[in-house]
Formats: structure tokens, sequence, C-alpha cells
């Protein structure tokens, strides 16, 4: 009896044994092609309705990123590995047989676009739809907009970066430093807009001779329509001022004459409705400025005087709100869409109200368009930054 026992469990030992010895469906990670970004262009647009694109993603190439004790020579420490076709799932599979690494996408940081892509409402959605249901795919994943071919971008490097990919992430995230480049946007942002036909901004990539990149500007996507339109960066930088909050950055204004360049060190906002009227809403947007004179050019009399100061600070006010009113008739006579975050006040803030102007916000009548947008600035210059002592201090 115990024998028996004894081959019946040798037997059930047998059987399960392939399935202990180990993941069956690994990877070597020498093996992996780990993509890091990746761009989609518009190739052709065929009379049927299909579309010919162009994938190119980028991968490290660990070999040549190295260690700061290791001397790479010049290898590189990326590849772009590009292919076209009629769907991403056949450029995908095209892509298997031009490397010999296994691409995997569970790291990848941000997707470029062309404008030409960006143009075509269906051809869009279907590519934000497949990244969104890629269980590689991160729903972090950055979306940039870039103008003339997206492919270009991942070719561009400064000599103290190694992958390009990586250097345009780095540049989204210093955007706070100078006005003009909006928030980054992430996939799920997008969807969530998508489904909800509410227009949104996304940053725009720019590139100049081939050899340097520009984060400035914004693409609007018209969630009613579907259409885009562009924000010059005078029109993005007045956005900023009335949407984010606590974003470092600097602007030139001129007092008595003189230009001069204002740090920012903190905005805030509110956006009030005023008067309820359906037909014609009353909104009050106040900003508020905290910041730092940060460079001078030529020679400014009593300059550590608290007169100079309230010009500094009138000059600097009255630049955000010209930037701010420029965005607003923007939004309203050009685009038709809200992209100042009104409709979130409404709904928000006065539930009732937005329920009975919802469907004419942005579609028949158009409310928002007919919305008088009030705008007052203030601005708090703590300090000039100047060595330079005036005539009173020094007749003291």
């Amino acid at each position: 009896m115990r024998k028996y026992h004894y081959f019946e469990f040798l037997l059930f030992i047998l059987i399960i044994l392939p399935f202990l010895s180990g993941c069956w469906d690994c990877v070597e990670i020498e093996d992996r092609g780990f993509v890091v970004g990746s761009a989609i262009d518009l190739v052709d647009k065929k009379s049927d309705g299909t579309y010919e694109l162009m994938l190119t993603n980028q991968a490290v190439v660990p070999s040549g990123v190295g260690t700061p004790m290791e001397s790479k020579g010049n290898q590189e420490a990326y590849m772009n590995i590009s292919a076209t076709g009629g769907s991403l799932f056949e450029i995908t599979r095209e892509m298997s047989s031009l490397t010999s690494q296994s691409l995997f996408f569970a790291h990848i940081k941000l997707l470029l676009l062309s404008e030409d892509v960006v143009k075509e409402p269906r051809l869009f959605e279907n590519i934000m739809d497949v990244h969104l249901r890629d269980h590689e795919m991160r729903r972090n994943l950055r979306i940039v907009v870039v103008e003339g071919e997206a492919r270009k971008a991942l070719n561009i490097k400064p000599e103290n970066e190694k992958i390009p990919a990586l250097y345009i992430h780095s540049l989204m995230d210093n955007n706070y430093k100078n006005f003009g480049a909006l928030k980054t946007m992430h996939i799920e942002d997008i969807h969530e807009k998508l489904l909800s036909e509410i227009s949104y901004v996304v940053p725009e990539l720019h590139i100049y001779n081939n050899k340097f990149l520009q984060y400035k500007g914004a693409v609007v996507f018209r969630g009613i329509s579907n259409e885009i339109d562009s924000l010059s960066e005078d029109e993005t930088k007045g956005l900023e001022f009335m949407t984010e909050k606590d974003e470092g950055g600097v602007i030139e204004v001129e007092v008595d004459g003189q230009k001069l360049t204002v740090e920012i060190s903190k905005i805030n906002q509110t956006i009030q409705i005023k008067d309820e009227n359906r037909e014609n809403l009353s909104v009050e947007v106040a900003i508020n400025i905290e910041g730092d004179v940060g460079e001078r050019f030529g020679q400014a009399e009593n300059v550590m005087d608290t007169s100079y100061l309230k010009k500094v600070e009138e000059a600097t006010a009255n630049r955000v709100k010209e930037l701010a009113e420029k965005t607003i008739e923007k939004a309203q006579k050009d685009l038709k869409v809200d992209i100042l975050g009104i409709s979130d006040i409404l709904y928000q803030r006065h539930y009732d109200l937005w329920n009975e102007i919802k469907d004419n916000w942005v579609r028949g009548g158009n409310s928002f368009t007919q919305s008088n947008i009030h705008v007052s600035t203030n601005a708090v210059i703590e300090s000039v930054g100047s060595i330079r002592k005036d005539k009173a201090t020094e007749s003291e």
C-alpha cells in the first residue's frame, strides 16, 4: 500500500515539474529594447479615408549609457527604429523584423505627434485609444504636439544629454522657468476630455534648424468639433496667468522708458460669477502676482524708492492684464470655446445655473462668447535686486 502511494506521489511530482521550472515566456534583460519615447507622423491620407503612418520608437542602448567611470567612446546611448504602415499594430509587427531586441514599453515617457496627425480627429482619437488599451503603456504618458515632423525631435539632443527623449522630458519639467510653456498633458487627462467632449490645450514643441528644440505655445482641441487651433506664445502666457498657480517664470515690462525683467515667484487667481444672467454672464477674474526685479537695463533714478517700486508693480500688473485679455479675446472671438475653466466654476459653485445653460455654453447660442469677462490684476514686487543706492540715500 505504501509503495502504491509512493508511485502516485512521484507521478504527481513529474506532472507539475514543468510548471515549476521558471517563467516560460521570460525575456533576458539584454534582449529587451526599453522604449522611452515614440513619435508618430502622417505619411499619406488616402482617398478611401485610410492613413499611412510612420512610427518611430526610441530605445535605450545600455552599453552606450554606461556609468560615470566608464568610457564608451562615440557609441550612441539610444537607437531610433522607424517603420510605416496603415495601423500601429501593423507597424509594430514590422518593427520586430528590424531589430533583434524585443521592444518593451513599460518605461515609455512621452508620445510626440505631428500637427498633421492631430489635425485628423478620427486618427488622433484612434491613436489615443490604442495607447490607452495597451497594457504596457503608462497612464502618465506625456502627449506633445510637434510642429513639423515629430520623428525629427527624437534626433535632437544637447551635448550634455545622451538620450533625446529624456532631454525632452526634462525640458518639459523645467517649463516653470519660462512663461509661454504650459504644464504637461498626460494621456489619462486627454482620455477624460475626449469622453466629455471638453475643449483642452496640449503643449507644443518647435524644432529650429534641425538643431534646437523649444517648448512653447499650445494647440487647442475643440471638444465639440474635434478641430484644432493654436495659441501664440503671448496667448499661452495669458492662459497660464489665468489657470495655473504657483508657477515661476519671467516677464519683461517697461518703466520710465527702460526695460526690466520681473521674476514671478507666485501666481494666484480667482474666478467668480458676479451676475448670473443666463444671456450675458458677468465673470470676474482676479490675478495676484508676487515677484522680484531680476534684471534692469539702463540707469534708473531712485531705484530703491517706494515710488519706483509702485511703478514696477503697476507696469507688471498692466502687462499681465494685457496678456490675459488677449487670451480671452482669442478664446471668445476666434476659438469660441472655453479653455479658461469657467465651466468648471459654474459646475462646482453654480450647479443649478450650469444645468440650465450647459447645452448652450459652447453650442447653440454659445453663451460663453456672450459672457462679459473682466480681468483685474495686482502685483507685489518685494525687491528690485539692485546694488545701486539712490541719490537720496547717498546724501544722508
